[in-house]
This record gives C-alpha cells, sequence and structure tokens, in this order.
C-alpha cells in the first residue's frame, strides 16, 4: 500500500510500505519557490504536511508553513524577490491594487446613500493577534481575509471594541449608542435599530504588515485538557510545552467607515480611542492588539 503525503509545502512524497524513506513524486515548482503565489489561507487551512517515516506518516510538521508564513508575511510578499525577513521593501503589487479598488467602491456607496467616508489607517504599537480560535489544524488561529488570504482585522471585532469603549470608558448616552452601533444587544429584547455607522474589515495597507512567530508556553497543559484519568496537579517543576503562533508585529491596516458625517466623525473618534486604550484582538492583557489610529484623505 502506497501513501501519499504532502511537505514540504512545494513537494508531494510516495512512502511505498516496504520501504523506511519516502520518494519524491513531484518535483519542484516551475517558478523555484514554495507555493509561488498561493493564497495564504489555503496554506494554514488547507495543507497538512506531515512528518517523515521516521516520526510517522501521521504526524503534522507545522514548521513548513510558519516558515513560508513568516517569509512571505502570509503571502503578502513573493518569496525569491531579494526580500530579507521582515522587509517589507517588496510588498504584493495587490496590496495597492486593493486599496484602490476599495476606495472607489466605498467612495460610490457613500455617493449613493448622501453619506461620509472617512479612512483610517490602524498601525499596530506591537503585536497584533485575531481569531487565535478559529477553526484548523493548527493549534492557534489567526484571522485571514477569505478571498486574499491575507491578515485582517474583522469588522466586527473593531465595531465591539468601540462599542465596549463607549460603553465602560466614554460613557455615551445610551440613545447615542444606539444611533451609532444598533440594537438590540445579543440575548437582549427590544426593537431592531440599524447601526448608522459601517466599519469594513481592515485590510493591510499599500506597504503590507509584517508576520511573525510567537511562542506559548503553558505549564500545565495535561491538568486543563479533558480526559477521563485524574491529570496531576499543576506544580513548578513541570516543564512548559511550547506552542508557536503566528502574529502581526509590524506595519499598518486600513479600514473605512462609512455613514452621516457626525455619526461617521463620532465613530472614528470612538475607534481611534478604544484600539489605542483597550486594544483589539487576543492576548490584550499581555500587551497583544494595541494599534495607534490615524486618517487619511478620502
Amino acid at each position: 500500500m502506497t501513501e501519499l503525503i504532502a511537505g514540504p509545502l512545494n513537494r508531494r512524497y510516495q512512502i511505498p510500505s516496504e520501504k523506511d524513506e519516502p520518494a519524491e513524486f513531484r518535483p519542484r515548482s516551475a517558478h523555484g519557490t514554495p507555493l509561488h503565489g498561493a493564497n495564504a489561507r489555503l496554506v494554514l487551512l488547507r495543507t497538512a504536511v506531515l512528518g517523515g517515516v521516521e516520526s510517522g506518516a501521521d504526524a503534522l510538521d507545522d514548521e513548513p508553513v510558519r516558515r513560508w508564513a513568516t517569509a512571505t508575511s502570509l503571502g503578502q510578499h513573493r518569496p525569491g524577490e531579494g526580500r530579507a525577513a521582515g522587509d517589507r521593501s517588496r510588498p504584493h503589487r495587490l496590496l495597492e491594487a486593493v486599496q484602490l479598488r476599495r476606495r472607489a467602491a466605498v467612495a460610490a456607496l457613500a455617493a449613493a446613500a448622501e453619506g461620509a467616508v472617512r479612512i483610517m489607517r490602524l498601525e499596530a504599537q506591537g503585536a497584533v493577534v485575531t481569531g487565535t480560535g478559529d477553526a484548523g489544524v493548527r493549534n492557534v488561529g489567526i484571522t485571514l481575509h477569505g478571498t486574499y488570504g491575507w491578515p485582517m482585522i474583522p469588522g466586527t471585532a473593531l465595531k465591539g471594541v468601540a462599542h465596549a469603549f463607549a460603553r465602560d470608558v466614554a460613557g455615551t448616552a445610551e440613545d447615542e449608542i444606539v444611533r451609532l452601533f444598533g440594537a438590540p444587544r445579543p440575548g437582549s429584547r427590544g426593537d431592531a435599530v440599524q447601526g448608522a455607522v459601517t466599519i469594513l474589515d481592515a485590510l493591510p495597507g499599500p506597504g503590507g504588515v509584517t508576520v511573525t512567530e510567537h511562542v506559548l508556553t503553558p505549564h500545565a497543559r495535561t491538568y486543563r485538557a479533558p480526559g477521563g484519568n485524574a491529570p496531576a496537579p499543576p506544580a513548578e517543576y513541570l516543564n512548559p510545552i511550547p506552542i508557536p503562533f503566528l502574529a502581526v508585529e509590524d506595519g499598518a491596516f486600513v479600514t473605512h467607515l462609512i455613514g452621516p458625517e457626525p455619526d461617521v466623525d463620532r465613530m472614528t473618534e470612538l475607534l481611534g480611542a478604544a484600539v489605542d486604550e483597550i486594544g483589539v484582538g487576543a492576548k490584550t492583557a499581555s500587551g497583544y492588539g494595541y494599534l495607534t489610529a490615524g486618517t487619511d484623505a478620502p
């Protein structure tokens, strides 16, 4: 019986049962680089790189995927173009094209609705990670755009953190919150009201964002993991179990706000303060997720 496995990203292997070493099934890609131009969402969520025979054919080897993710910043830069790790000097030209197309679409939408548009740049103060609980084969997820595969901050996350800031920090009046954000909140009762302002997903700006590898080190994983047997209690002598994950560490995201001009201006103010003081995404208590907001001309 022969099994086919994937790895390292641009090769496939045959594993004949009578041999100990895998034989290469497909040669290196014609472009000479692993997964040239691949969509990062497909690589992370639909690619399984398996370990060699010595580790068992069913052992997931995540290291090649993470190496590709950091080398290309999850598809924002093409590998093999003279770009060093962390250097955003050669961004994918599609980044700028997407921003230009979105600007045109948003301007047309605002004109049709007789509304206003505000463009916000959200620059990472440190590491930012969203979607850590997203489903997938990795231990820690990251939110990626469904079409382009790039890292992104969902508009729902931005709206949620702005709402939390307005309610809990700024002390905004309830009627203003309902007008800006809509009602009712999940789990509450009341008449449905649409929010006046639309916040679009924040995509990487024309220069892209840098993706790096971070590590979680839980010390009591076996104790907290579900299981039938009673696990040993946490103790200082237990070794941590490193869990690598991907995060954005540099660069700026761009989002667009659309709605009546006074409401858009108010939402811009609330969102800018929220991402700076509350942060967005996971691990904000550890310093992740804080951004500096600025506005660009429409």
